[in-house]
């Protein structure tokens, strides 16, 4: 019985993930580019605390970004997403609930996408890009990624800014020292250890006004995808 377990858990999410993290052309996680575009990317949200600062932040700075939302939470503030998309940012979809696709039967995986998907349709939103809880999935949802025709979007940064132990400063020195030309960021707008988004909202007041002094151009995933288009196998 239990090598019977083993072997279904490496068919349905070991084996999916190695494919779709390492061998997928499809995924993307980084820009395929030269020049100092980047894209910053939040997950998690919306998230009523946060979100309205970190909006009021990127519109000062003129920065378009992605928000990969949580669909439960995108049904208690509607208005947040409305905000987010009238002021020029991307929504994606994140997941309905934040659960590692890893634990997720058929059902529940189904159940899930189909629940935030209905969520997101109310609000007018047709979703084209996603990323998996953790970056995982498992076989149920690598074929809902191709049933709905979605982008996966990974990252190819990220200063653990969920963390109890990234401070400011840390989070700070990620984005404007190890930050290079085509790097896909993930920050979160959501979710965490207890008020973890105003560090990440700290660490961009400074943040992006040195990256902009630099010469970086943030862009969207409808920007990635028109400049840079996917080339399959």
């Amino acid at each position: 019985m239990d090598t019977l377990l083993f072997y279904f858990f490496m068919f349905y999410s070991i084996l999916p993930n190695i494919f779709f993290r390492y061998f997928s052309r499809k995924v993307r996680k980084r820009l395929d580019t030269k020049d100092k575009s980047i894209a910053i990317t939040f997950d998690d949200g919306p998230d009523p605390r946060y979100t309205p600062l970190l909006l009021d932040l990127l519109k000062k700075y003129d920065v378009k970004c992605t928000f990969f939302v949580l669909g439960e939470k995108a049904k208690l503030y509607p208005d947040l997403v409305k905000r987010i998309v009238s002021e020029g940012h991307t929504v994606g979809l994140h997941a309905n609930k934040h659960v590692g696709a890893i634990f997720r039967s058929y059902k529940a995986t189904k159940k899930d996408f189909q629940s935030s998907l209905s969520v997101l349709k109310e609000l007018g939103i047709t979703v084209r890009f996603y990323r998996p809880p953790w970056g995982l999935v498992n076989i149920t949802s690598s074929n809902f990624i191709e049933k709905y025709k979605f982008q996966p979007v990974l990252w190819s940064l990220h200063a653990s800014d969920w963390s109890k132990f990234s401070d400011v400063e840390h989070i700070f020195t990620v984005l404007t020292e190890k930050v290079k030309p085509g790097d896909i960021i993930l920050l979160h707008d959501g979710r965490g250890a207890k008020d973890a988004p105003m560090r990440t909202i700290g660490a961009l007041e400074t943040a992006l006004p040195k990256l902009i002094s630099q010469g970086y151009k943030f862009v969207i995933p409808d920007e990635i995808y028109r400049e840079h288009p996917h080339k399959e196998r």
